[in-house]
């Protein structure tokens, strides 16, 4: 991917996708966890994500499923909201690079916003005990939605909340599925890949300098 965006002088906003772009490696909860507590967190994410889009878009309570698991010999004796802090804690995992990138994009007046697919209990643990309330204007997350990426509803519901059109809101995402879709509707696109050097932090912090430089001008 080159490093410039055809279209970037009319952005407004970005919509950061989470897990695999702002939060590195998601999925290490899954051996810091299995290490730690000797919990068999292969069967716990099975469980707990059985039917997935049910507990993504919030039609079950995460807590309920864990609250069964708990039960299991696989939970090593913890109790449900036990292993939900543990969960929760071990998976947050923010790249500094574009923490950093993001501060300047606040101070040159972007609007920035998570645009996630995660379930309800989560993103409120990551809004306030990880701090995102303060880097971001706000969080649209399938859990509180009720639709999740790369559904229309999902993108149509962050045009009206942010008062935008489509080509004034950058997506940037590590799933190409949700880009493609995000496309289609109008917005701009960045497809994420930390380990790719023309698709990672750098790359994308000069593709977005022209942003950067408007509100020096």
């Amino acid at each position: 991917m080159a490093d410039a965006l055809e279209g970037i002088e009319h952005i407004r906003a970005i919509a950061w996708d989470l897990d695999g772009v702002l939060n590195r490696d998601p999925n290490r909860w899954q051996d810091l966890l299995a290490r730690e507590y000797d919990l068999d967190t292969g069967s716990l994410n099975r469980m707990v994500f059985a039917q997935p889009r049910k507990v993504l878009c919030g039609e079950v309570d995460i807590l309920d499923r864990l609250e069964a698991f708990a039960e299991l010999p696989e939970a090593a004796g913890l109790g449900a909201e036990e292993i939900l802090e543990a969960w929760f804690e071990a998976g947050h995992n923010p790249d500094d690079d574009l923490l950093r990138l993001m501060e300047l994009l606040t101070a040159a007046g972007l609007v920035q916003v998570l645009a996630t697919n995660n379930e309800a209990r989560r993103i409120r643990y990551l809004m306030l005990e990880g701090g995102w309330s303060e880097r971001v204007d706000g969080v649209f997350a399938s859990g509180e939605m009720g639709a999740m990426k790369p559904e229309a509803k999902f993108f149509e519901t962050i045009e009206k909340a942010l008062n935008m059109a489509p080509a004034e809101i950058l997506l940037v995402d590590d799933k190409p599925r949700n880009n493609e879709a995000a496309d289609k509707r109008g917005w701009l696109t960045w497809d994420y890949a930390a380990d790719v050097p023309a698709q990672g932090a750098q790359a994308l912090a000069r593709a977005l300098m022209p942003l950067l430089l408007r509100a020096q001008a």
